[in-house]
């Protein structure tokens, strides 16, 4: 936690020889009574050690028309998901999240629900426009015929349930440990505009973040 700021950490373990784990800064959502607090997390750029180098990086990001628009369209898509499910509803001014490996746009999205259904919240925002696509079935259909791995639990949500709140996290930056194999996951959103080289350079700072910090457990 020290070394990854701005992140939920989560470790599942299944047995003795199989676990999942990650360090992701994607809020799924936050729910404290009928207050819910989602975000949109979509739009990347490097990051640097130097403050002024980084904070350079992030004007670009705020200033780029494709992440903005590639940030609007996961906004959309939770504000027409959660259409009927809320009495009040509010977006955010976009805003810089800086972490080691890489800086994101943030739209936080604040709402009042109608009654408070963790259940179906789930529902509702899970997956996200940022890890599936739109549209959402159409996405999930094409990700089942071309992708070339089986998700299981990276992109999903790692979070707990009660009464009183509840909060969940979107499964990224993540690693599966079987046995003695140890795969790491990350990606990248594809929009129109996008560069297939910046992209891949996009998933392999993601993945740094995270083989950084086991690197330095080990």
């Amino acid at each position: 936690r020290r070394s990854n700021l701005n992140c939920f950490h989560f470790l599942m373990v299944f047995n003795a020889q199989e676990a999942f784990m990650g360090s992701t800064p994607e809020r799924l959502w936050r729910r404290r009574g009928l207050l819910l607090r989602t975000e949109a997390l979509a739009g990347t750029v490097a990051s640097h050690a130097d403050d002024r180098q980084a904070q350079r990086l992030g004007s670009w990001l705020m200033a780029d028309d494709k992440n903005q628009r590639e940030n609007m369209l996961v906004v959309e898509d939770i504000c027409q998901r959660m259409q009927g499910e809320t009495r009040a509803l509010e977006v955010l001014p976009p805003q810089i999240v800086r972490l080691r490996k890489v800086q994101h746009l943030r739209r936080c999205i604040w709402a009042e629900l109608e009654k408070p259904d963790d259940a179906r919240c789930l529902h509702q925002l899970q997956p996200t426009a940022a890890v599936a696509g739109l549209p959402r079935r159409v996405a999930l259909d094409f990700i089942t015929r071309n992708e070339l791995f089986t998700r299981g639990w990276y992109a999903g949500s790692a979070g707990y349930l009660s009464l009183a709140q509840s909060e969940f996290c979107v499964s990224l930056r993540s690693a599966k440990i079987e046995q003695r194999t140890l795969r790491l996951y990350a990606g990248a959103g594809i929009v129109s505009g996008s560069d297939p080289e910046q992209e891949w350079q996009e998933i392999e700072n993601k993945a740094a973040g995270l083989r950084s910090l086991l690197l330095t457990e080990a």
